[in-house]
């Protein structure tokens, strides 16, 4: 009796642990075969784990606004790139590049900011793996 409320308390956190990090980690439901490039003006850098999130407008030619929000890395691994919780201030206007959500909501997962003064801002993967990607190794 002991051996089976063992494995079925085993067997029930261990469903449980699993579920949560296939659904935290998966970016299938992100088009990475097209880069998405875009005017933005920011209206919010939250800086936080476990995925830091930039927020911003983007205009299309009828003037009509959508309102993007997409996940950059963690503040770890921004900071190892030239990142502070600074980096990106509500009002900018910057240039966006990232991989769009497939079902066409306004969500993605960064690749880089180009910053008012010409400044680039790596998100993933650094510049030198994304170079590689889009080039196909070249």
């Amino acid at each position: 009796m002991r051996t089976t409320v063992a494995t079925l308390v085993m067997a029930l956190g261990l469903s449980a642990t699993s579920t949560s990090l296939l659904a935290h980690h998966g970016a299938s439901g992100y088009d990475n075969t097209k880069l998405t490039t875009l005017k933005a003006t920011i209206t919010e850098f939250v800086w936080m784990n476990p995925h830091s999130q930039v927020k911003f407008d983007t205009v299309d030619d009828k003037g009509v606004v959508t309102h993007w929000n997409i996940e950059a890395p963690p503040p770890t691994m921004l900071t190892e790139r030239g990142w502070n919780k600074a980096s990106l201030k509500p009002g900018w206007v910057v240039t966006m590049s990232f991989n769009a959500a497939m079902n066409g909501t306004p969500l993605g997962i960064m690749r880089k900011a180009v910053l008012p003064n010409g400044e680039d801002l790596w998100a993933y993967p650094p510049p030198e793996l994304f170079e590689k990607l889009t080039t196909g190794g070249k």
